[in-house]
Protein backbone atom coordinates (compact mmCIF):
# COMPACT_ATOMS: atom_id res chain seq x y z
CA UNK A 1 0.00 0.00 0.00
CA UNK A 2 2.98 2.55 1.01
CA UNK A 3 4.74 1.56 -2.30
CA UNK A 4 1.94 2.22 -4.22
CA UNK A 5 1.13 5.82 -2.81
CA UNK A 6 4.82 6.61 -3.39
CA UNK A 7 4.83 5.51 -6.72
CA UNK A 8 1.41 7.35 -7.32
CA UNK A 9 3.27 10.64 -6.00
CA UNK A 10 6.34 10.40 -8.22
CA UNK A 11 4.21 9.63 -11.34
CA UNK A 12 2.00 12.89 -10.41
CA UNK A 13 5.35 14.62 -9.69
CA UNK A 14 6.54 13.69 -13.10
CA UNK A 15 3.41 14.87 -14.91
CA UNK A 16 4.14 17.90 -12.72
CA UNK A 17 7.34 18.87 -14.25
CA UNK A 18 5.91 17.78 -17.75
CA UNK A 19 3.68 20.07 -17.57
CA UNK A 20 5.57 23.11 -16.73
CA UNK A 21 8.22 22.23 -19.43
CA UNK A 22 5.32 22.36 -22.19
CA UNK A 23 4.51 26.32 -20.43
CA UNK A 24 8.29 27.33 -20.52
CA UNK A 25 9.59 25.24 -23.23
CA UNK A 26 12.53 27.34 -24.01
CA UNK A 27 13.49 26.54 -20.31
CA UNK A 28 13.36 22.82 -21.23
CA UNK A 29 14.87 22.72 -24.98
CA UNK A 30 18.51 22.74 -25.79
CA UNK A 31 19.81 23.83 -22.18
CA UNK A 32 21.12 27.31 -21.63
CA UNK A 33 22.70 29.77 -24.21
CA UNK A 34 25.16 32.39 -23.40
CA UNK A 35 25.66 35.28 -25.51
CA UNK A 36 29.03 37.11 -25.94
CA UNK A 37 28.70 40.88 -26.72
CA UNK A 38 31.92 43.07 -28.18
CA UNK A 39 31.24 47.21 -28.49
CA UNK A 40 33.24 48.88 -30.79
CA UNK A 41 33.85 52.28 -32.50
CA UNK A 42 34.01 54.04 -28.42
CA UNK A 43 35.04 57.33 -29.04
CA UNK A 44 36.24 58.18 -25.66
CA UNK A 45 37.22 56.64 -22.40
CA UNK A 46 34.68 58.67 -20.19
CA UNK A 47 32.04 57.59 -18.68
CA UNK A 48 30.23 53.70 -19.01
CA UNK A 49 29.13 51.56 -21.41
CA UNK A 50 25.22 50.23 -20.85
CA UNK A 51 24.08 47.52 -22.49
CA UNK A 52 20.46 45.68 -22.21
CA UNK A 53 19.22 42.58 -23.37
CA UNK A 54 15.64 42.58 -24.10
CA UNK A 55 13.22 39.80 -24.58
CA UNK A 56 10.28 40.11 -27.73
CA UNK A 57 7.24 42.37 -26.65
CA UNK A 58 9.21 44.05 -23.94
CA UNK A 59 9.12 47.58 -25.93
CA UNK A 60 12.48 47.58 -27.27
CA UNK A 61 15.03 49.37 -27.19
CA UNK A 62 13.89 50.87 -23.78
CA UNK A 63 12.48 47.33 -22.37
CA UNK A 64 12.92 48.89 -18.78
CA UNK A 65 11.14 46.74 -16.25
CA UNK A 66 11.40 43.84 -18.88
CA UNK A 67 14.99 43.72 -19.17
CA UNK A 68 16.39 39.90 -19.30
CA UNK A 69 19.90 41.22 -18.41
CA UNK A 70 21.46 44.44 -17.86
CA UNK A 71 25.47 45.54 -17.69
CA UNK A 72 27.39 48.70 -17.31
CA UNK A 73 30.71 48.36 -18.29
CA UNK A 74 33.89 50.16 -18.62
CA UNK A 75 36.05 51.18 -21.31
CA UNK A 76 39.21 49.97 -22.62
CA UNK A 77 41.02 51.30 -25.99
CA UNK A 78 37.62 52.42 -27.66
CA UNK A 79 35.72 48.50 -26.76
CA UNK A 80 33.92 46.85 -24.02
CA UNK A 81 32.85 43.48 -24.04
CA UNK A 82 30.47 41.75 -21.68
CA UNK A 83 29.18 37.72 -21.62
CA UNK A 84 25.54 36.61 -20.57
CA UNK A 85 25.36 33.24 -19.75
CA UNK A 86 22.46 31.17 -18.84
CA UNK A 87 19.96 32.74 -20.67
CA UNK A 88 16.86 30.85 -22.33
CA UNK A 89 17.32 29.81 -26.07
CA UNK A 90 14.84 32.38 -28.03
CA UNK A 91 15.22 35.43 -29.56
CA UNK A 92 16.17 38.70 -28.18
CA UNK A 93 17.49 42.18 -29.13
CA UNK A 94 20.44 44.22 -27.35
CA UNK A 95 20.91 48.12 -26.95
CA UNK A 96 23.49 50.20 -25.88
CA UNK A 97 24.50 53.48 -25.11
CA UNK A 98 27.38 54.83 -23.89
CA UNK A 99 27.01 56.92 -20.80
CA UNK A 100 29.97 59.50 -21.37
CA UNK A 101 28.47 61.53 -18.20
CA UNK A 102 27.70 58.17 -15.69
CA UNK A 103 24.49 59.51 -15.42
CA UNK A 104 22.43 56.53 -16.16
CA UNK A 105 20.68 57.65 -19.37
CA UNK A 106 20.78 58.27 -22.90
CA UNK A 107 20.98 61.91 -23.11
CA UNK A 108 19.56 63.83 -26.03
CA UNK A 109 19.02 66.88 -27.91
CA UNK A 110 15.82 67.81 -29.57
CA UNK A 111 15.11 63.88 -29.82
CA UNK A 112 18.76 62.78 -31.25
CA UNK A 113 21.03 61.38 -29.06
CA UNK A 114 24.14 63.18 -28.01
CA UNK A 115 25.68 60.44 -26.66
CA UNK A 116 27.00 56.90 -28.88
CA UNK A 117 24.35 54.11 -29.20
CA UNK A 118 24.18 50.91 -30.74
CA UNK A 119 21.89 47.84 -31.28
CA UNK A 120 22.66 44.20 -32.21
CA UNK A 121 22.96 43.30 -35.64
CA UNK A 122 23.61 47.22 -35.94
CA UNK A 123 20.54 48.11 -38.19
CA UNK A 124 21.03 51.16 -40.81
CA UNK A 125 20.22 54.18 -39.66
CA UNK A 126 16.97 55.28 -39.52
CA UNK A 127 15.35 58.71 -38.12
CA UNK A 128 13.58 56.21 -35.53
CA UNK A 129 14.83 53.52 -33.11
CA UNK A 130 15.19 50.25 -34.60
CA UNK A 131 11.92 47.21 -34.27
CA UNK A 132 12.75 44.40 -32.37
CA UNK A 133 12.59 42.28 -35.82
CA UNK A 134 15.67 44.42 -36.86
CA UNK A 135 18.00 43.71 -34.33
CA UNK A 136 16.46 40.34 -33.02
CA UNK A 137 19.07 37.55 -32.19
CA UNK A 138 18.15 34.44 -31.93
CA UNK A 139 20.42 32.44 -29.28
CA UNK A 140 21.16 28.78 -28.97
CA UNK A 141 23.84 27.48 -27.42
CA UNK A 142 26.84 29.98 -27.50
CA UNK A 143 26.39 33.01 -29.48
CA UNK A 144 28.64 36.38 -30.13
CA UNK A 145 27.95 39.44 -31.47
CA UNK A 146 29.41 42.75 -32.21
CA UNK A 147 28.25 45.71 -32.23
CA UNK A 148 29.21 49.34 -33.50
CA UNK A 149 28.44 52.62 -31.66
CA UNK A 150 27.06 55.41 -33.68
CA UNK A 151 27.50 59.15 -32.76
CA UNK A 152 25.15 61.42 -34.15
CA UNK A 153 26.12 65.01 -32.29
Amino acid sequence: MIRSTIRLALAATLVAIGAFAQVRPGLAQGGPASLQISVTGITSAKGLIRVAVCPPQAGFPDCKAKVVRTASLPIANGQAAVSFDGLAPGSYAVSVFHDANANGKLDRFAGIPKEGYGFSRNPGFKPRAPRFAEAELVLSGQHQTQIKLRYIL
